[in-house]
This record gives C-alpha cells, sequence and structure tokens, in this order.
C-alpha cells in the first residue's frame, strides 16, 4: 500500500473498531478518504478474547472504509493495549574506536541496539524503544548527537513491551480478516501523535485515554515519553454500575450514561428531575432521580481519575508544576469530568481531540478518534521514511517515536 501512497489506522477498541484511510498528499499532509467504526466484538480490554468475532469486526470496519473511498484495503497500521503492556527504562554505552570522533548514525542504532538487548520478562516482546537522552563523553541532555564530537556514547531509552502472544493474536486477527500488518502501535503513543501539542511535549504532559475497558496513562516530557501503564478500568466501569445498582440491561445502563449522566455539581432543582428508566424484568418504566444517577457515576468517575493520576505520578516529570493533562477517549467525554480531573489534580486539564490539520474531516474532531488518527500520523511517519530508505527524521514528533523496527510485524 506504501506504493499507492495510502496509509490506514485501524483502531481496535473494546467498544468499537474504527478503520480509517487517507491519501499521503505532499509533506507531512494526509487526506482522509474514508472512515468505517462498528461495534467491537471480541476484543474486552485492548486484548482479543474471542478470535472470530473479532476477525467479524475487523472485515466490517474496513468494509465500510473501503466503501467510502472507493478503494481496496490490503494493509493497515493496527493498535494495541492492554494491561500487559510495561515501559522499563534501559541504557546503553558504545565507545568508538579509532582516530574517527564523529557520531553518525550508526552510532545512534548500535548505542541503541545494546540498551534493547536486556533480559526480558519471559514472554514478551520489545515493541517499540523511544530515546529518552543522550549523553556524551559525560555531558548530558543530548537529544541528537549525530554530527558531534565525542568518544563515549550513551542512550537512555524507554523500552515499550507486551505478551508475545497477545500482540500475536493481534496481529493475526487482522490478518485472518484480509490484511497485512504494516506496524503494531502502543496504542497511547498513537494518541500521543494526535492529541499533544509541541509545547506540552516539551512543557511536560499526561495525557489520560479513558476508553471503554482501559485507560491508558502516558507521560511526555521534554519531548520524549517518560512513563506509560494501562489500567484495566474504563467508562464501560461506569455503565456496569449503573446496570447493577439500578438493575438495568447493559444497553439501556449505556444509554442512560451516554443521554444523562455528568459528574460536575449538581444545583438542588437539577438534582430532583426524574428521568424515566425500564429495570429488567419490569413491565412498566419507574422514575430515577438526577440525583441518584450522579450519586452513582460521581464516584466510580473520580476514583477512576483518582487511579490514573497515581500511576502517572510514578514519573518524577508528571510531579512537575508545570505538566498540564490532556484527556482522550470516548470516556472523557462525560460532562464535568475535566473539571473534576482539574479539581482533583490541581493542574490544568483540557480534551483531547486530533489537533487540527490539514486533509482531515470534521468529523474527526472528536476525543474518540484521537487514536485512529494518531495512528495515521504514525504510519504516514513510518511510510514515508521507508520510501526513503532510512529512518524517521529526528525532531519533534519522529523524534518521539524515533524507533528501530518499532512495531514491525515478526520483529
Amino acid at each position: 500500500m506504501s506504493e499507492q501512497r495510502i496509509v490506514v489506522g485501524l483502531d481496535l477498541g473494546s467498544h468499537r473498531v474504527t478503520a480509517l484511510v487517507a491519501e499521503l498528499s505532499g509533506r507531512g499532509g494526509l487526506r482522509v478518504l474514508g472512515l468505517g467504526t462498528v461495534p467491537s466484538q471480541g476484543i474486552r480490554k485492548g486484548v482479543v478474547v474471542g478470535f472470530e468475532p473479532a476477525v467479524e469486526a475487523v472485515r466490517e470496519a474496513v468494509g465500510e472504509a473501503e466503501r467510502a473511498s472507493g478503494l481496496v484495503i490490503r494493509a493497515a497500521f493496527p493498535n494495541v493495549s492492554g494491561e500487559h503492556f510495561r515501559a522499563i527504562p534501559s541504557e546503553g554505552v558504545h565507545a568508538k574506536e579509532g582516530r574517527e570522533r564523529e557520531i553518525t548514525p550508526e552510532d545512534v542504532e548500535q548505542v541503541i541496539r545494546v540498551a534493547r538487548s536486556l533480559q526480558l520478562p519471559p514472554g514478551y516482546r520489545i515493541l517499540h524503544t523511544l530515546p529518552v537522552d543522550f549523553i556524551l563523553d559525560g555531558r548530558g541532555g543530548i537529544k541528537d548527537p549525530v554530527g558531534m564530537d565525542g568518544v563515549r556514547l550513551q542512550a537512555e531509552v524507554l523500552l515499550f513491551m507486551g505478551e508475545g502472544s497477545v500482540l500475536e493474536n493481534t496481529a493475526k486477527v487482522v490478518e485472518k480478516a484480509g490484511l497485512a500488518v504494516e506496524g503494531l502501535v502502543f496504542s497511547p503513543l498513537a494518541t500521543a501523535m494526535a492529541a499533544l501539542t509541541e509545547s506540552e511535549r516539551e512543557e511536560g504532559v499526561v495525557l489520560i485515554d479513558i476508553g471503554s475497558g482501559t485507560t491508558e496513562v502516558l507521560v511526555v516530557a521534554d519531548g520524549a515519553a517518560r512513563h506509560a501503564e494501562v489500567l484495566p478500568l474504563g467508562g464501560g466501569n461506569v455503565t456496569r454500575d449503573l446496570s447493577i445498582g439500578l438493575g438495568l440491561s447493559l444497553a439501556d445502563a449505556e444509554r442512560l450514561k451516554l443521554d444523562h449522566a455528568s459528574v460536575g455539581p449538581l444545583s438542588a432543582a437539577d438534582a430532583e428531575a426524574q428521568l424515566t428508566v425500564r429495570q429488567v424484568g419490569a413491565d412498566a418504566d419507574s422514575a430515577l432521580s438526577a440525583r441518584t444517577l450522579h450519586s452513582i457515576v460521581e464516584p466510580r468517575a473520580r476514583e477512576l481519575l483518582e487511579l490514573a493520576w497515581d500511576r502517572a505520578q510514578r514519573s518524577p516529570a508528571a510531579r512537575s508544576a508545570g505538566c498540564g493533562v490532556v484527556l482522550c477517549g470516548g470516556g472523557a467525554l462525560l460532562p464535568g469530568l475535566a473539571g473534576l480531573a482539574a479539581q482533583l489534580y490541581e493542574r490544568s486539564v483540557r480534551l483531547g481531540a486530533p489537533l487540527e490539520q490539514q486533509g482531515l474531516i470534521a468529523e474527526l474532531a472528536d476525543p474518540r478518534y484521537t487514536p485512529v488518527v494518531g495512528l495515521l500520523r504514525y504510519g504516514y511517519e513510518r511510510l514515508v521514511g521507508d520510501e526513503a530508505g532510512e529512518a524517521p527524521p529526528r525532531g519533534g514528533l519522529r523524534r518521539l517515536f524515533r524507533a528501530m523496527g518499532a512495531g514491525r510485524r515478526g520483529k
């Protein structure tokens, strides 16, 4: 597909599967050609739990995108997630030999290769290797050492790894649906590519992507990823609480949440507003006060935000007073959630829809589409680099995701 200059992102969520196809158009440009989104099947908390249902969901989403674009889609960049993921820091050292002192791209590749050579947890595989810092002859804080003079080069990197069987099963689902896997991408990294501004990446930001089955936490500072974790909780937990607490079907609980739930302060009049629900097995509707709905939703939302913040605080960068917060994902659309997060974190908080860029359609300006738009951006960087016969250039977003064979199938 790279020969046709077409890139496809495939967001494998627990709530829905989304395929987005775009054409590479000039420098840094993407022109969206088609979008397909269907209810998810066989994927729970970011992990494939039903092979054939997941394959069918991918086929349906890709089929919609094909009909919208008029293209036959043969390959894609899918995302992967789940609480099995680990982000582990590592270091490598490379000493130059002979009289040549200028650091070359090959020196950088070698020092990163050394950093990747640590003992992995049993069954795990490295998916991405992200440089954090380079140290040349004892001088740290170097973002790109290529072209500088020195003898002893050190690299601090963050290794993103996942259980090999989970990664393999995700790839097999996509392949069984008839697509080649051009690269697996850790979901919050894709989300960051679409949602974060240059100043946020440099000054420090905590990205919290609240999906249906998982909440992903990524800390970025000084242009590099510093920490990441995936919590097995999301907007689906709020739905289940409503289903159990009110005796509703999951479908009715989801509609109630989307139509009426909020976590913002309720006035006395709003609290007494009456809603109509139909409990499972009941012959008639019953009344529910907004106060009761709020009393179920708000504690769960607060708990989720507190757990995400607790995980982020494991990174010193997240504890910096200047570090802001960006909320993404469908769960972030719960009315009042950004305000509650700002109150809990005592930081600036904003909703993270895909940043405006040429070629994006208005429909995609929604936090729910941030991961799949990020997959397009990731795919663009990879395919352009492949066409040029080189790794993606350094700087900005490309430096953040500069990785040796990142996400390649079978590597």
